[in-house]
């Protein structure tokens, strides 16, 4: 690790935007620098071995990662944490100090969630209740069970094989989302149960890596809706979601474009509000490929050996057990294939619905933009809370709090009600945006913001071919 005391001494702030525009230049040379509690960390060395991955330390060089860090690491990591220590922040000087009101505001705004959260932490609204979650890993199997009964009892009937799709699509759907809950360590202070729950439940039942995982949904989390460093975002050229990445698309094409790519930018982007829902039920199975290529192709997000062999032994056995039931009990080939393909659709359409529904259509900012904003008035801005009943409570998986779940990614889903109005009330009284919606609402702002940037698309188009 970097960090011997005997480097120990004050950094001034320009030495962090050196460090900052050097990463962005590509200079591998430099020193890599964060602060946290106005100390400086260097990373240099740390970087590689991050156990979150290294996208999504790498997002915050050169930059504050104070609230990102005591919002997303146990007690554990702070005593590595402490061996890149390297110094103390110099105190900012007096004309930097004279800030503009919005940002005084935003600061006072970031230390009253500070203190929320120790409030809460006091409250035991941190703790995760463990007859909560026997109950949903329970009544989640009991989806599967369901399903698959089916298919044993009645796999010779079309309509029934049908029906054990959808119910095998859901089973999927919320398996995703316990294994989320787990994978945020929502549940219990013992980080390596979570991780075999998530193995179980993300891995074997669902299909997906937990590396592959972890390492693009702890990037998504550090920086959300940051064009360039949020991976959700960034899904082109399937779907554009803003300014940012159409230019950056369009601006790829300008010299050499290929043949596929100048169809793909003329004839499809353009209408990509057209074919947006038909394109989500393709989603479960893209995912499910993308988890089987990171595990057989990048490893796992640790470096571990057994943890690697662990996601891969589970990924095989997910598809070799599926395939096997589909193939034994299923009556006809017809059937196979349609089982195959609504469950599929189903879990796509299920999970996507949500995803799209937490930010996509809400503000994306630069990265530049996102070096002067505070964390908690990013995770707040850039997301959509989504008014429901319990029954889309259950199908969204508490993710309809979206606002709460980013500004406390620890807190169990089901402490998220109890606490929306808190944060809620903070929000408005520093007059910082709190998007809450109905679920119609919500699809309907998702579908004009593709509209939007498929009229941008037209006009790229135009120019640049």
């Amino acid at each position: 690790m970097s960090g011997l005391a005997t480097d120990i001494r004050i950094f001034e702030r320009s030495e962090l935007s050196k460090s900052l525009e050097a990463y962005r230049d590509g200079n591998l040379g430099e020193k890599k620098y964060l602060t946290i509690d106005n100390k400086v960390y260097d990373i240099t060395d740390f970087i590689s071995d991050h156990p979150g991955g290294e996208q999504v330390i790498s997002t915050h060089i050169g930059k504050d990662a104070t609230d990102v860090f005591h919002a997303m690491h146990p007690k554990s990591a702070y005593e590595m944490l402490a061996n890149c220590y390297v110094g103390d922040l110099a105190a900012e000087k007096s004309n930097a100090a004279q800030r503009s009101k919005d940002k005084q505001n935003s600061q006072a705004f970031a230390q009253e969630i500070r203190d929320l959260r120790e409030k809460l932490q006091a409250e035991g609204y941190f703790d995760g209740s463990t007859l909560f979650y026997i109950y949903k890993v329970v009544s989640t199997l009991a989806i599967c069970a369901t399903g698959f009964a089916m298919l044993y009892y009645g796999g010779h009937s079309t309509p029934v094989v049908f029906a054990a799709a959808v119910i095998v699509g859901l089973f999927w759907q919320q398996c995703g989302w316990l294994a989320h809950d787990f994978g945020h360590h929502q549940v219990s202070d013992d980080h390596e149960k979570n991780d075999m729950l998530v193995l179980f439940l993300g891995c074997f039942c669902q299909g997906f890596s937990l590396s592959w995982w972890k390492n693009k949904h702890n990037t998504h989390h550090a920086s959300t809706n940051v064009s360039g460093h949020d991976p959700d975002i960034d899904t082109a050229p399937v779907l554009l979601w803003d300014e940012f990445a159409t230019a950056n698309f369009y601006g790829s094409l300008e010299d050499n474009p290929g043949k596929f790519s100048r169809f793909i930018a003329e004839h499809v982007l353009p209408y990509q509000s057209r074919y947006y829902f038909f394109i989500l039920g393709f989603a479960r199975f893209s995912w499910a490929l993308q988890s089987l290529m990171y595990s057989f192709n990048q490893g796992a997000l640790d470096k571990s050996a057994k943890l690697n062999w662990m996601e891969r032994s589970m990924l095989v056995s997910h598809w070799i057990l599926f395939t096997a039931w589909n193939i034994l009990f299923v009556g006809s080939i017809t059937n196979m294939i349609m089982f195959f393909l609504v469950s599929q659709a189903v879990t796509g359409y299920a999970l996507a619905f949500v995803f799209a529904m937490n930010h996509n259509g809400m503000p994306v900012i630069s990265q530049e933009q996102a070096e002067d904003m505070e964390f908690y008035e990013i995770q707040v801005i850039t997301g959509r809370a989504v008014t429901l009943s319990p029954l889309g409570d259950w199908f969204f998986g508490g993710l309809n709090y979206q606002i709460e779940h980013h500004v406390f990614p620890d807190m169990p889903r089901h402490s998220l009600p109890k606490v929306k109005p808190m944060v809620k009330s903070i929000c408005q009284k520093y007059n910082i945006n709190y998007h809450d919606v109905g679920a119609i609402t919500g699809t309907l702002e998702v579908l004009q913001t593709l509209d939007v940037v498929q009229k941008l698309c037209g006009k790229f188009s135009k120019k640049v071919f």
